[in-house]
């Protein structure tokens, strides 16, 4: 795909999208702006898939293409979705995420937000006393599947200390010793950052 065409497509999706916002913010057009706007970042979205799907290169193109349409989604049948509205907004962000991992197998470092972004969407939904649980559990998939998915790099076995120390929470919690556990965990996941980041700027040994 031409390059200046898809970033033509782009430019001119956004600033479609901006002058009617901006039209309707003004009060130049009328109400209802729930079903414009929806419409509005339906074809925004679609618009901007249609780049990804042309051109894989433009990868990022896949990010704001799939939240447009989750805003759509939500603007459009945000009444009938209720409490969900947000689950199905964190879930069309996830799903970009999963895409660039599809189309670039060695863009592994999509997995995490991508499935951080499916966990949120998911805990949303949930009662609150079984949140936290959810989070945990959800995050340690996240990252055992980080370290399952072999990449140009090798395996990234450093995912498995996470994911067993998010494990190990999620179980404590869902046992109801969270009481115990509001000074330890924010801990557990401060110091499992802080292995992340080292690892990271750890130069590899040849």
């Amino acid at each position: 795909m031409n390059r200046q065409l898809a970033s033509l497509i782009v430019a001119l999706a956004l600033v479609v999208v901006g002058v009617v916002f901006l039209l309707q913010n003004l009060g130049v057009l009328p109400g209802e702006s729930s079903a414009v706007g929806g419409g509005l970042f339906a074809a925004g979205g679609l618009s901007l898939l249609w780049v990804f799907a042309r051109d894989r290169e433009r990868w990022w193109a896949a990010i704001p293409g799939c939240t447009l349409l989750g805003l759509a989604a939500v603007a459009l049948a945000g009444r009938h979705l209720g409490v969900w509205s947000g689950s199905v907004f964190l879930g069309s962000i996830a799903v970009s995420f999963w895409l660039i991992y599809g189309a670039w197998r060695e863009m592994w470092w999509a997995l995490i937000p991508g499935g951080v972004l499916l966990t949120l969407a998911v805990v949303a939904g949930v009662p609150g006393q079984h949140s936290a649980p959810v989070l945990f559990l959800g995050l340690a998939v996240t990252f055992a599947v980080v370290a399952l998915v072999p990449t140009a790099e090798g395996r990234q076995n450093w995912a498995w200390i996470p994911a067993a120390a998010l494990t190990g929470a999620a179980g404590l919690v869902f046992f109801d010793l969270e009481g115990q556990l509001r000074l330890v965990w924010p801990a557990a996941l401060i110091v499992a950052g802080a292995y992340i980041i080292l690892r990271a700027r750890t130069p590899r040994r040849r």
